[in-house]
Parts: structure tokens; C-alpha cells; sequence
């Protein structure tokens, strides 16, 4: 009976048995016969409940809205990926640097790629990270072009993204905002960047004026040089060269040695980066009779050098802290609290592009190259795992009360500067 009942069950499940007046020979040969049936029983149903299980967890993960995580989400570890457009140039460098510092802040894990100053790369570096697994993208794009081509590739892929340091065109932005997965953007407006400088250029009475930039399909440099010929040509100066084009200092000294031969009585240079800012002082020396003043936008190392030196004339920058707040708004999306602007839009945030006198270059080196212009504390203060009630209003103050001025008085309340080293910046009386 014991036998008959074991090969109906064997029978149901697609096991044929046939050996049952073999097995009145021999106790033993029972023993073992109902041994290796156990074990086959037991191996069915183990493979069966699996194959079960995994259905079902492929199901819950392919239905759920990108708006509602799964709950685990917040608890583990999250893993972000960057890009870097080109590793090497100081300006993107430094916004890797900040970006690989908040992460940190934040406890998160990071994927860095270098699109090697290719377009075609940062679409592949894209693929790249989703297939790697990461939990979101931080995304910088050269080109206006790549933010739809981007778009389409989260959205397939079910991967959220924020973007950094570009704002994107107005059409672009129709576009990123019909995927749920767009999470926002953080930038500045290079526009004025460019135009603070030429109205200061201009009223230093210079009005001849060559500029030294970027690839005309980079906005950021295209956005500059516009701000910066439409306040200096307002202003009764002409722009009489645009030197377009450069990725590199080497290539911004060389072009500006061809410019300043083809124009010699020049008595202005704008560069749109620091590194051509770099490349024009170098060509400059050069050519001795020529009397032109320098002005730069982007503050790194050599450019400050050149304030303290005087070999440049005004500099602003420091708005590269935009990655740090692209950071702050995706990391709060991945702990099921996205920071909505009105309408239930992704936030178009725009950070303030700061200019940075003599006196500040020694603390400006202190607080925001060797270190970081907002300590741990604050940055976690902006984010969920730390501050469950987080808005976005509250990550807008911040960003729209961002000056030199008030983060080294920040420092000060951290007693990371004195009030005399404030005072001989001219931050205080």
C-alpha cells in the first residue's frame, strides 16, 4: 500500500515507477527504493516552489511606478552614475571632484565614466551605467542635442536622471518633462556669465575686444560669449573675433596667438573657461606690444594665480555647485521623496555664478578648491535619510542665498575662519 500510495504521487508528478514486485525480493532493496524516492520528492518540489517564486518577483518589479519605489529602496545602499565630458579639463574636473564629495556626504556609491570630449561617447557612457546596474544618473550634456537622446534611454531602461551644470532649451525641456523618470535639473544660466564681465570690460573703458571659447554646440560657452558681446557691444565695444572650438589649454594658447597676430591693437580677452583663460595669458606674453587686459569666467588654481598676480584683470565662477544640489534632488527621488516644483514638474533650479575679487583668492582656494563650500552636515540636512520633511523650497534658499559672502561666514560659524582673516577679505567690518 505504502508503495502504491508513493507511485501515484510519483506518477503526478510525470515519474513513471515499475519496480514494485522487485521490491518483495528484499527489505533492503525497499529501504532504498523508498529512499531515493523521498529525495526525488523532495528535489520536485523545491525546483517547483522556486521556479514559483521568481515569477512572481518578476511581476512585482516590472508593474511598479516610478513614483512609488519599492520601500526597499531608501534602506540600501544607492550606487549613482556621472559623467564627466572630458577627464583632464579643470573646469569638468572640478565638477567630478564636488560630485564624488557629496556622494560621499550622502552615502552613496558612484560609477564615473569619461566621455573622452566626445558626443557619441557620453550616449554609449549612458548605456554603459544602466547596464552597470546604477540606481540613477547624474547626467551633463554638451549638447542640446543629447538631452532627448538621454531621455528616451532612462525612460526605457526605467532609470530616473538629473541633469547638471547645462539648462537645457525650452523645447528640450518639453520633452524631459513628459518622462516621469526626469527628475530635474540644477544649473546656471551661462548667458550671465558672460555678460556681467563684458559690462565690467566695457566700463574699464576697453573697447576692442577678441573672445577665446568652447565648441559653438557647447551651450555653455555659446551662452557666455552671447551675454558677454551683447553687454560689451552695448556699451560702445566691439567684439572683432570669436575664436571657437577649443577643448584644451594648448589649443586655447594657439588660437589666441592667431588671434592676437590678425588683431593686434586688441585691448580686451575674454575667455569662457579657465583653461582658455590659461592658454590666452600664455599666448600674451608672446606678443609684448600688445596691451590688452584679461577677464575669465571659471575660478580654478591658475586663474587665481593670475587675480593675485594681476595678470588678470575680474573673474567669476564658482557656480559648479550646481552638482552638488542635482545630487541632493535625485538621491531624494530614490528615497521615494522627489521635490516637485509646481504642476508636479521636475524643478529647473538656477545657481548663482559668483565673481570673486583680489582679496577673497586665498579663502576662495581654502573653501572651494582644497575643500568643500558646503560642509556634510548641511548637505545632509537637505536630503531624506537625514531630514524626512526636506522640501524643495528649502534646497532653493539655499542655492538662491549661495555668495562667497555668506558661505565664508558660514565657515566662521563653524570656526573653520576668523573674523579677522573676514575682515581682511573684505567680508566684514
Amino acid at each position: 500500500m505504502e508503495v502504491l500510495n508513493l507511485c501515484r504521487i510519483m506518477r503526478s508528478l510525470g515519474v513513471c515507477v515499475i519496480l514494485s514486485s522487485k521490491l518483495k525480493r528484499s527489505d533492503k532493496m525497499r529501504k532504498i527504493f523508498y529512499v531515493l524516492l523521498v529525495i526525488i520528492l523532495a528535489c520536485t518540489l523545491i525546483f517547483s516552489g522556486c521556479g514559483s517564486s521568481s515569477s512572481s518577483s518578476k511581476i512585482s518589479s516590472t508593474t511598479t511606478p516610478p513614483s512609488q519605489k519599492d520601500s526597499t529602496t531608501a534602506n540600501k545602499k544607492l550606487k549613482l552614475g556621472f559623467n564627466n565630458f572630458l577627464k583632464g579639463f579643470y573646469s569638468l574636473d572640478i565638477l567630478e571632484k564636488s560630485f564624488k564629495a557629496t556622494a560621499d556626504a550622502l552615502n552613496v556609491d558612484t560609477m564615473i565614466t569619461n566621455d573622452e570630449g566626445k558626443v557619441e561617447q557620453s550616449v554609449q557612457n549612458v548605456q554603459n551605467m544602466i547596464s552597470s546596474g546604477v540606481d540613477g544618473i547624474v547626467f551633463f550634456g554638451i549638447s542640446d542635442t543629447l538631452f532627448p537622446v538621454v531621455s528616451q534611454k532612462c525612460r526605457e531602461a526605467k532609470i530616473p536622471f538629473v541633469i547638471y551644470d547645462h539648462i537645457p532649451s525650452d523645447k528640450s525641456m518639453e520633452i524631459l518633462q513628459q518622462n516621469p523618470y526626469f527628475v530635474g535639473v540644477v544649473g546656471e544660466h551661462d548667458y550671465d556669465a558672460g555678460y556681467p564681465i563684458g559690462e565690467y570690460a566695457a566700463n574699464q573703458g576697453l573697447k576692442k575686444a577678441i573672445v577665446v571659447t568652447g565648441k559653438n554646440t557647447d551651450t555653455t560657452h555659446s551662452a557666455r560669449v552671447k551675454g558677454f558681446t551683447d553687454s560689451f557691444t552695448k556699451a560702445g565695444g566691439r567684439v572683432l573675433d570669436v575664436g571657437w572650438g577649443n577643448t584644451t589649454l594648448a589649443d586655447a594658447l594657439s588660437q589666441t596667438d592667431d588671434l592676437l597676430t590678425a588683431h593686434p591693437d586688441v585691448d580686451c580677452i575674454y575667455a569662457t573657461g579657465g583653461d582658455f583663460g590659461s592658454g590666452a595669458l600664455q599666448a600674451l606674453q608672446k606678443h609684448p606690444n600688445v596691451k590688452a587686459k584679461v577677464f575669465v569666467t571659471d575660478l580654478d588654481p591658475d586663474i587665481l594665480t593670475g587675480l593675485k598676480a594681476g595678470t588678470i584683470t575680474a573673474a567669476n565662477g564658482a557656480h559648479w555647485v550646481n552638482v552638488d544640489f542635482a545630487t541632493i534632488l535625485i538621491v531624494n527621488y530614490l528615497n521615494n521623496h522627489p521635490l516637485r516644483d509646481s504642476g508636479n514638474k521636475a524643478p529647473v533650479v538656477t545657481v548663482p555664478v559668483l565673481t570673486l575679487p583680489n582679496n577673497q583668492v586665498s579663502l576662495y582656494q581654502k573653501f572651494w578648491l582644497d575643500n568643500e563650500p558646503f560642509s556634510v552636515t548641511e548637505l545632509r540636512n537637505l536630503t531624506v535619510p537625514w531630514n524626512p520633511n526636506v522640501t524643495l523650497n528649502e534646497v532653493k534658499s539655499v542655492i538662491s542665498n549661495y555668495s562667497i559672502k555668506s558661505r565664508l561666514e558660514e565657515k566662521q560659524k563653524e570656526g573653520l575662519v576668523t573674523s579677522d582673516e573676514l575682515k581682511k577679505a573684505g567680508i566684514i567690518n
